[in-house]
């Protein structure tokens, strides 16, 4: 692990995970309170409720203790899983296997386990029917069902909870397009979270009541057999009709909301404290704790984005000090490291995006080219793996279009006979396809996908955010027209210029031959507006053109570099 790293594991990680799980222990206080009057709610004794609230502050207060404490340990464990770039999951048999994974599972097992103890001290807390789940009856130690009903619901819902957000890369640190306080995001996201929270329980709970009235009994008879507990009337459900319990309905439903909404709450928290603007040192030299040497890691991690997001803070932020530092030379030596280091990141960057969407474009129009019906020729030799062998129609199979590209390369090998069955059996396999068809904004998307995560960014699933380093970069040229004392942007300003102009008109390309070739399918599920990535770098190219066009026009035109004057006329027109 390299000196930057560690500093940024030490200085940056740390603190914030310690910070976002007190953040979400300290908001557990009036999420408890609140259940505790949900729970107590009786409109018919409204006295008794009222000196209830007031009189059990102190159980609220142990039961916050209790539940901090599960908390604290999980949030922590938690922590150490977060993931920098997403993987590709271009397909919902990705999602299934990430959602397989041991290390997931085992983790969605510590949070059902934890879910189960949070139900259990809250349901404690209410008191009454639900506040021990082995009770004694008849001088006999017996199950409480219904607290047993309510706590394996909760600890359903945590276990589901973690699956999930394994399954969809939900630990993948997402980076907000701006730059807000902790406090003011959580305002703004306080309504989806308790949204989202209550669809996933009511989805579950549709579900978990039809499954216990069916098969609940098979728990109750293992917890019987392992704790030696005996059978009661007063404590168990003894017929269907004892099962429809309204109230035992709406207790269980507002404890799994709950849970769900403790774990959304501190996870929500840990993801707001971790992408939060970091400083790092401004210097030439490769520091433990400098900004040249996190730009300059070759592989993703946090201390890479969260330099590159710095610099872009950096570049927009007016009156800075550490940005004098950029235009300035080193001492001793007169050379221009810093500005030579963070130009030579941000192209390098660039020029791979080129080169990736130039590779792309041949390759569209080279399958463009081979897909093209023939002049002339038999009904075999048109046929094409995944095309129909109809001559009027040239739109690609159902069956096919879904599959991957090593399933088309197996499908090569067969015969025109295998290959007409095959066809014929594959289009009644639809569970495969369901597995194996591509979600539409990965199929534009998959192109942006490496550069994307190599520069700040990151993409999970549909949610998407801007590449911003293109407009630091812009920022820094046009702010050096007054804060380059020295003249060192001038140096290669034509060679960044020409870079930036190559880019934007290989995305236009890129867009061009797209539309092309899209034409071709007509998919119901293929979606027209999978290109937003695309259209955002490319529309922050080109007010970056702008910007710097506008800027040093005037002073590029009383120069006789003829070069540059025209790359700024052309794109100020």
């Amino acid at each position: 692990m390299e000196p930057v790293q560690i500093y940024t594991q030490q200085k940056i990680v740390r603190p914030r995970v310690m910070v976002s799980v007190g953040l979400t222990i300290m908001g557990l206080l009036p999420l408890i309170w609140i259940y505790r009057v949900l729970g107590t709610l009786n409109f018919l004794h409204p006295i008794t409720f009222l000196s209830g609230i007031f009189g059990g502050i102190f159980t609220t207060f142990c039961s916050w203790i209790l539940v901090a404490l599960v908390m604290f340990s999980v949030l922590a464990l938690r922590a150490n899983r977060y993931k920098v770039v997403n993987e590709k999951m271009c397909c919902r048999a990705d999602n299934l296997s990430l959602a397989l994974n041991l290390k997931a599972i085992s983790v969605a097992l510590v949070h059902c386990l934890s879910s189960f103890l949070v139900a259990s001290v809250l349901m404690w807390s209410i008191g009454g029917r639900y506040e021990d789940l082995i009770i004694n009856c008849d001088s006999q130690r017996c199950l409480n069902e219904h607290k047993w009903f309510g706590v394996q619901f909760a600890a359903l819902v945590g276990f589901l909870w973690s699956w999930n957000l394994s399954a969809f890369g939900g630990e993948c640190l997402t980076f907000p397009s701006t730059e807000a306080p902790v406090v003011k995001r959580l305002k703004e996201e306080i309504p989806d979270i308790l949204k989202s929270s209550t669809k996933l329980t009511r989805r579950v709970f549709l579900i978990y009541c039809p499954a216990y009235f069916v098969v609940g009994q098979c728990s109750v008879w293992v917890l019987k057999k392992l704790l030696f507990l005996h059978s009661s009337e007063t404590s168990e459900f003894s017929s269907w009709w004892s099962i429809v319990d309204v109230r035992l309905f709406y207790q269980t439903y507002i404890l799994g909301v709950f849970v769900t909404l403790s774990w959304s709450l501190g996870h929500f928290l840990f993801q707001a404290c971790m992408t939060k603007h970091a400083s790092y040192e401004m210097v030439d030299a490769k520091g433990e704790g400098s900004i040249m040497a996190a730009l300059e890691l070759k592989e993703d991690s946090l201390a890479k984005i969260l330099a590159f997001k710095d610099l872009h803070q950096l570049s927009a932020r007016s009156g800075d000090v550490r940005r004098q530092k950029i235009f300035s030379l080193s001492n001793p030596g007169g050379h221009p490291k810093v500005w030579k280091a963070v130009s030579a990141v941000t192209m390098s960057q660039l020029q791979e995006l080129l080169n990736r969407i130039e590779t792309s474009n041949k390759e569209l129009v080279e399958s463009y080219k081979s897909i093209m019906p023939r002049q002339a020729g038999s009904k075999i030799e048109t046929l094409k793996p995944g095309y129909n062998s109809s001559p009027k129609s040239s739109q690609p199979s159902q069956v096919f279009y879904c599959m991957t590209e090593s399933a088309i390369t197996y499908c090569e090998l067969f015969t025109v006979h295998l290959f007409i069955v095959a066809i014929l059996v594959a289009k009644k396999w639809y569970y495969p396809a369901f597995l194996y068809q591509q979600y539409p904004e990965k199929l534009s998307a998959k192109l942006f996908y490496d550069s994307q995560k190599h520069i700040w960014c990151v993409v999970l699933l549909e949610h998407v955010n801007t590449l911003k380093f293109v407009t630091a970069l812009s920022d820094l040229i046009t702010r050096s027209l007054t804060e380059d004392k020295y003249g060192i942007v001038q140096q290669n300003l034509g060679e960044i210029i020409n870079l930036l102009i190559s880019l934007t008109r290989t995305i236009e390309c890129l867009f061009r031959v797209s539309t092309v070739t899209g034409k071709r399918s007509t998919e119901p599920y293929v979606n027209r507006s999978s290109h937003s990535l695309g259209i955002e770098l490319y529309s922050q190219l080109k007010s970056s053109l702008h910007s710097i066009a506008a800027t040093f026009q005037p002073h590029i035109r009383s120069n006789t570099n003829s070069y540059l004057v025209n790359l700024c006329t052309n794109y100020t027109k």
